[in-house]
């Protein structure tokens, strides 16, 4: 065999990059349940709580379980959600916002708000990264404990101190807690979305696997959008505000002690 045709060979083999397939995007799916797990572990959230907020925050049905899992590559914009295939289309989009002016942006498993937490993240990337996310989220549901004494009352303040708007998602959180392996009861905050428009759900990154979830926010403000190269998944509906408008100030990343399970 000549030295061109195995050096083409070698090319092509490189190439060519095997299509997404359902196990990928389970393994996706995976993340955001490794991370908060370890986050619960390190931080003493109660097990399996932060999880069930990852699912309602950002959970996916997979077509093939019908279970609910957590995505880390989410980003809601001013109350348009968005689902992405890969973290680095996700960094991407969220400098887009940015760039175009957008500064109430969520990200990652949990929800993150950026602008309300400046200094949660040294950088997008960070922002992304299911770990950090999940740790920042697990310190920042702490710190609502302690406010509120209770960790179903710090689950409703993670989304909103206004009691009509948390108390709905306060049930949604506790019943994604119910079914720790995202049974069909752990159903994401809206219950229905709103198709988006043909020319932008042809390119929707919803990947192999999964069907189409609603997410991004109960009482989440659907204002002007931006025109950043995204791929829209559904559109959130609904009055009020965004998961973090509440969140005044950044939460101390320091280490927490582990505390009981208060009812």
């Amino acid at each position: 065999m000549s030295g061109i045709l195995v050096l083409g060979l070698l090319l092509v083999a490189f190439a060519w990059t095997p299509p997404a397939t359902a196990s990928d995007a389970a393994g996706t799916g995976d993340l955001c349940q490794t991370a908060t797990a370890s986050a619960e572990h390190s931080t003493g959230v109660p097990d399996q709580l932060l999880g069930a907020i990852s699912r309602v925050e950002t959970g996916r049905t997979d077509a093939e379980t019908d279970t609910v899992r957590a995505w880390p590559w989410t980003i809601n914009a001013q109350g348009i959600g968005h689902f992405y295939t890969s973290k680095s289309e996700a960094v991407t989009a969220a400098r887009d916002f940015q760039t175009a002016g957008i500064r109430s942006i969520d990200v990652g498993c949990m929800q993150i708000n950026l602008m309300f937490h400046p200094d949660g993240f040294t950088s997008l990337d960070q922002a992304f990264d299911p770990g950090a996310n999940a740790i920042y989220a697990a310190r920042f549901l702490t710190d609502l404990f302690h406010q509120t004494g209770s960790w179903p009352h710090a689950a409703a303040a993670y989304h909103s101190q206004t009691p009509n708007l948390g108390s709905d998602y306060q049930r949604k959180v506790l019943e994604a807690w119910a079914e720790p392996t995202g049974g069909a009861t752990a159903s994401p905050r809206h219950d229905h979305a709103t198709a988006a428009p043909a020319s932008v759900a042809a390119s929707s990154g919803s990947g192999p696997g999964f069907s189409r979830r609603p997410l991004g926010g109960f009482g989440h403000i659907v204002r002007d959008q931006a025109s950043a190269p995204v791929r829209t998944v559904f559109t959130a509906g609904g009055g009020g505000r965004s998961l973090a408008t509440y969140r005044s100030v950044p939460v101390s990343l320091a280490s927490l002690p582990p505390h009981a399970l208060h009812e």
